[in-house]
């Protein structure tokens, strides 16, 4: 299965719905770039979500390209909320798992992207915070 996101240098648009705490739905979007450099790949990027504050979420990976061959690298990003979060992708067939965890091990998380063509991935995901959910999500990315 050839992937596109990650892979390649692009500009992606997620759209879809926000989960808090407590269970409440609110629309997100956001957007995300992947660029490439010799010794890392980037992903910076940023979600709203239209609750009654408008919050706004940003994170920036720091990926280890992928060795030829292998179908697993890890990634660093710095988040402004939670701090330094270290973690992994891991690609199976039409899907791209992650899991994280924050230094301190208060925060922890994973997501998927599973590949519906080379310009749409489903993704969801959830959070946590010392073993109790706090939020997730359920997208659809698609580059332009």
């Amino acid at each position: 299965m050839k992937h596109t996101f990650l892979f390649e240098e692009k500009k992606w648009v997620a759209r879809g719905t926000y989960y808090a705490e407590n269970g409440e739905a609110f629309p997100l979007v956001g957007e995300t770039t992947v660029t490439h450099g010799e010794s890392k790949w980037i992903n910076e990027g940023s979600m709203a979500i239209g609750s009654p504050e408008r919050m706004t979420f940003s994170n920036r990976y720091e990926i280890t390209p992928f060795k030829a061959g292998m179908d697993s690298t890890t990634w660093v990003s710095q988040n402004p909320a939670i701090g330094t979060l270290m973690g992994c992708f891991v690609l199976v067939h039409d899907t791209i798992f992650s899991s994280y965890q924050s230094t301190d091990g208060v925060y922890k998380g994973m997501e998927y992207l599973k590949r519906i063509d080379e310009r749409t991935y489903e993704n969801r995901g959830m959070a946590m915070k010392n073993g109790i959910k706090i939020s997730s999500w359920a997208a659809m990315l698609s580059c332009e």
